[in-house]
């Protein structure tokens, strides 16, 4: 209730000119007590805060602007506009994340702060009770000083663990795709090679080749390119622009596909849509998009990508050859990977519908339900 009354401009001036001016007065000169008691509280308590001499000094500083804070808003009737406030955020963000400073670290030290400035203002209360409603007034100065200080630093808190999260998602995904390729790509490359020399030692009776060398060889190089094909979506990164990304795509196969006529249109603001939906909604698309060109033969595939505040739908078609019931064709069945699709899309809280009937082509849609736009869910 006392942040409220001071952010909602409820706070009363509290007391004559004279008497604020007096009081500010008295808080300026009680600035390096305020400090000292500040210090010695943090100490007693312990607090990561006072570890490095860095953070101590910030913590200092911090701490004086905030009573420079206070002794203004008494003195005016109003707190100062001032764009500093970001307390001791700079200590918990990327720039210096050796300090392993938490935000509960910082409300601690912000509660210690507190105590220490009202129990040092109080006294001059007690000398004077005149001076009680600009005591008043200066405690809702501090209070919203101290909150605009610690709501600046958990977002800056969050991004960083944000950031992080998203840093090591990618990295395992990497290390994942590099064990892949060493461990089994090579043993695997081996193998192939063995089969094709087997085979240029019988180029002179081709009769005589064993049919499951062939078979062999076949399978092995099947593998390899489902490999490459996984380690390929291992080692993608966050998507920064899904348009973008299944523009590069599609260029990528384009050698591949000179028969088929190969439509994207994407519509809407992707800032609307939180990046772990773009991420699999592209992995997903991408995948459709495979299926239609490698098992279906089509002259034509339309891609569409329609972005909305509640709602990411996405849909490739093809007129190919298409497949009969594809509800319980799988990766083994068909070759399509619909499995793997319909558990990206459960991932993401999203809904796959797939429609197809031989030589009809093949209808593939995504539904991902959204909770709002950023402003929305930030309201």
């Amino acid at each position: 209730m006392v942040a409220d009354l001071a952010r909602e401009g409820m706070r009363p001036l509290g007391g004559t000119a004279a008497q604020r001016a007096r009081f500010a007065a008295l808080i300026r000169a009680e600035t390096p007590v305020i400090l000292t008691s500040y210090a010695e509280s943090l100490e007693t308590l312990r607090s990561p805060v006072m570890a490095e001499p860095g953070t101590r000094d910030q913590a200092m500083t911090n701490a004086a602007e905030i009573i420079a804070d206070v002794a203004v808003g008494v003195e005016g009737g109003d707190i100062r506009a001032d764009d500093r406030y970001a307390m001791l955020n700079w200590m918990i963000g990327e720039a210096r994340p050796e300090t392993r400073l938490s935000p509960a670290d910082l409300l601690r030290a912000a509660a210690a702060f507190f105590d220490v400035a009202v129990s040092v203002l109080a006294r001059h209360v007690q000398d004077d009770p005149a001076l009680l409603p600009c005591f008043t007034t200066g405690v809702l100065v501090l209070n919203e000083s101290i909150n605009k200080r610690i709501r600046e630093t958990t977002l800056a808190y969050t991004g960083y663990l944000l950031e992080r999260v998203d840093q090591a998602h990618i990295d395992e995904r990497h290390r994942i795709a590099r064990d892949l390729h060493d461990r089994l790509g090579e043993g695997m490359s081996v193998a192939l090679r063995q089969l094709e020399l087997h085979e240029l030692h019988r180029e002179a009776d081709p009769a005589a080749r064993p049919p499951r060398a062939t078979m062999a060889k076949d399978a092995i190089t099947e593998a390899m390119r489902r490999l490459r094909a996984v380690t390929s979506g291992l080692r993608q990164d966050s998507v920064r622009s899904l348009e973008k990304a299944l523009i590069q795509y599609i260029d990528s196969v384009a050698p591949d596909i000179a028969t088929a006529d190969v439509r994207l249109r994407v519509s809407g603001d992707e800032t609307w849509v939180p990046p772990a939906v773009i991420d699999e909604a592209f992995l997903i698309i991408r995948e459709a998009i495979r299926n239609a060109l490698k098992h279906g033969s089509p002259q034509l595939v339309l891609i569409g990508v329609a972005l909305a505040p509640h709602e990411l739908y996405a849909w490739v078609e093809d007129d190919g050859l298409g497949f009969v019931n594809p509800a319980q064709a799988g990766p083994a069945s068909a070759g399509t990977g619909l499995a793997s699709m319909r558990e990206r899309a459960a991932l993401i809280g999203g809904r796959l519908a797939i429609a197809s009937s031989p030589g009809q082509g093949t209808h593939v849609e995504l539904l991902v339900p959204l909770t709002g736009c950023p402003d929305d869910r930030q309201g």
